[in-house]
């Protein structure tokens, strides 16, 4: 039975949609709907919006694919765009693809410099100023993709920082990008099961021992946050003691924030308030479950952090919402993502000494085949998030991205 099913998919080529009841959203003045589902889109993970309204979003296709899977070899990024107005987006156009194990994506900001690339492998009289610039993090790679000519298709690809580890877990890698006002790049690394690490950037200098030059080693000490330039120079050291700092925001004061997914035996998972420097208390060496005396979680260890609040299970992308088109005291709220509670939710930030707390009031609830991951802001307010649909780590064929908006 099940190889007639495999042989079955192998000849249609796609899944069809689940039918199930779409997610729904608890305030009546904003409304969910679909805008793109598979086969147009499989299991997507990252997602943005870039400044002319067209949605970047990656479709996984190497998250433990079953035996037999009947998609795209390689993980790939998809434009995604409604030119009809009748809210669904039509075909999607392949930006690029042959990645392995990719998690997030940001288009760069409108506002940031076109990035220059000089140095030994970029030729600068060869280096034509490009019509779009994109990053993304896979596992073991930040990489900048370049479309020089305008058609919408990536025409260099350079990689900015990458970790040489055995490690090999699909999403306790690189993720999670955010951008400071100064133009600062953050970005997240998971425990990696406590596999030794180097991670390195195109201006490290082997031969350096500190600084912004020197290679980033550990192994052990749990999941890191770093920044860097996003010419991929610069690298430095930003907080640790995370499990998974899978997904980050800046919001208008210059607040760094992230959602730590998640603490295996020690819920739940967390939103961090993220400062230069901070400890925010999870050791793998001292246990993956994280039940350790010398583990913290919430504060509880001089020297550590504490959360702002804890979030649904697996949370996978927060943003801050900065703009006017949703009621006026969501502007500064915080939404984040629960993959495993298939939900996203609302965080009003109270000051607690210097830093926030918060509770979870959930904005948008589905059922079990509503699997939130990425969210992104688009330039009319409204927001944009990808759905994975099943409780399933293997790759399935199904996927979905939704429009949240406010009513008219």
């Amino acid at each position: 039975m099940r190889s007639s099913i495999a042989i079955g998919l192998l000849i249609v080529g796609f899944i069809p949609a689940l039918v199930a009841a779409p997610p729904r959203s608890l305030d009546d003045r904003l409304t969910i709907e679909l805008f793109a589902e598979n086969p147009q889109i499989v299991t997507p993970t990252g997602i943005d919006v870039a400044a002319d309204g067209r949605v970047w979003a990656i479709e996984c296709n190497t998250h433990f694919p079953p035996e037999g899977y009947a998609g795209h070899p390689t993980d790939r990024i998809l434009i995604l765009q409604d030119t009809n107005g009748d809210g669904r987006a039509e075909e999607p156009k392949v930006f690029a693809e042959g990645f392995t194990h990719a998690m997030s994506i940001a288009v760069r900001p409108v506002w940031m410099d076109v990035i220059r690339l000089e140095s030994e492998d970029v030729d600068a009289a060869k280096n034509p100023e490009p019509q779009t610039q994109v990053f993304l993090a896979t596992r073991r790679e930040i990489l900048l993709l370049e479309d020089i000519d305008g058609d919408d298709v990536c025409d260099r690809q350079t990689r900015l920082a990458w970790l040489e580890t055995e490690g090999n877990y699909p999403h306790n890698g690189l993720a999670g990008f955010a951008f400071d006002a100064n133009g600062w790049m953050y970005f997240g690394f998971g425990e990696n099961l406590g596999a030794n690490y180097t991670l390195r950037c195109r201006s490290t200098d082997d031969n350096a021992e500190s600084g912004d030059t020197a290679p980033i080693k550990g192994g052990g000490e749990g999941g890191n946050m770093y920044r860097m330039w996003p010419d991929g120079t610069h690298l430095l050291h930003w907080a640790t003691g995370f499990w998974n700092p899978h997904a980050s925001c800046v919001d208008a004061f210059g607040r760094l924030f992230t959602v730590d997914n998640d603490p295996d035996s020690r819920p739940p998972c967390r939103l961090l308030h993220i400062i230069e420097g901070g400890d925010y208390g999870f050791r793998f060496r001292n246990g993956r479950k994280g039940l350790h005396p010398f583990t913290s979680w919430n504060g509880e260890i001089p020297g550590t952090l504490p959360m702002v609040a804890g979030t649904g299970e697996a949370p996978s992308g927060i943003l801050a919402y900065e703009h006017g088109a949703f009621p006026e005291e969501y502007l500064g709220n915080l939404l984040v993502t629960s993959w495993g509670d298939h939900r996203i939710d609302r965080f009003r930030l109270q000051p607690k000494g210097a830093s926030f707390e918060s509770i979870a009031e959930p904005v948008i609830v589905g059922d079990e085949d509503f699997r939130p991951v990425g969210i992104a802001l688009a330039p009319d307010g409204s927001l944009y998030c990808t759905d994975w649909v099943m409780r399933d780590y293997k790759v399935h064929g199904h996927g979905r991205v939704w429009r949240i908006r406010a009513k008219d």
